[in-house]
C-alpha cells in the first residue's frame, strides 16, 4: 500500500506563491493549489482556512522578495539600489507587482501601502544610513526622500510594469532614477541650509 502524501501549511503557501507568481492571482483558487501539489482540495481546507489569510501571506512573501530587489547591490549607491530594485521588481515581477499594487476591490481588507510602510521603511531608512551621500541628514529627512522618490518610483515602475515604454532596459532606468534622485537630494539638503539662515 503507497505511503499518504502529507502536506504542510508551508507546501501550500510555496505552491499558491508559485501560481501568483507566474500566472496571476486571479488564477489562484483552492482547486488550482491542489492541483499545483497533486492532491485533492480536502487536505487544503484544513491548513488554509481562507483565501483572505491565503493573500495575506502572499502580499508578505511578495514584500520580502521587492526587499531582496531593493537591497540587493547593484551600483554601491545604497538609496539608488533601491529605487532600481523596486522598478526591476516591477518589470521582472510583473504578476507580483500587479498583485501588490493593483488588486482588485475584492482584495481590500489589506491594505498594502501600510503593509509596505510596516515592512519596508523601517528596513529601507536604515539602509539610507549607510549612504555616504545622504550622510547629515536625519531620519525625519530621509523618510521625506524615501516618500517623494516612492511616489515618482512607483510612477515609473507603474508605467514599465504596464509596457508602456518601448525602452525598458537596466541603463535607461538607471537614468531616470539618478537625475530625479539627485534633484530630490539636493532639494532636501537645500531646505537644511535654508532653514539655518536666521529672518
Amino acid at each position: 500500500m503507497p505511503a499518504k502524501a502529507s502536506f504542510t501549511r508551508d507546501m501550500f503557501i510555496d505552491a499558491a506563491f508559485k501560481i501568483a507568481r507566474y500566472k496571476g492571482r486571479n488564477k489562484l483558487s483552492a482547486r488550482s493549489i491542489a492541483k499545483e501539489l497533486n492532491c485533492s482540495t480536502m487536505p487544503l481546507y484544513s491548513y488554509l482556512k481562507s483565501m483572505k489569510k491565503v493573500d495575506k501571506e502572499l502580499k508578505e512573501k511578495a514584500i520580502d522578495l521587492l526587499l531582496t530587489y531593493q537591497t540587493t547591490q547593484r551600483t554601491g549607491w545604497a538609496f539608488f539600489d533601491m529605487g532600481l530594485g523596486y522598478v526591476l521588481f516591477a518589470r521582472n515581477e510583473k504578476s507580483l507587482f500587479r498583485f501588490l499594487f493593483a488588486g482588485d476591490d475584492d482584495r481590500k481588507h489589506i491594505n498594502t501601502g501600510k503593509m509596505l510602510k510596516e515592512f519596508a521603511f523601517k528596513n529601507l531608512v536604515q539602509k539610507m544610513k549607510t549612504d555616504p551621500i545622504l550622510e547629515g541628514l536625519d531620519e525625519q529627512q530621509l523618510e521625506s526622500i524615501l516618500t517623494k522618490m516612492w511616489i515618482f518610483t512607483h510612477g515609473l515602475a507603474l508605467l514599465i510594469n504596464n509596457n508602456a515604454f518601448a525602452e525598458d532596459d537596466e541603463n535607461y532606468i538607471k537614468k531616470m532614477l539618478e537625475e530625479t534622485g539627485l534633484s530630490v537630494i539636493t532639494r532636501e539638503k537645500a531646505k537644511i541650509r535654508l532653514d539655518s539662515i536666521p529672518v
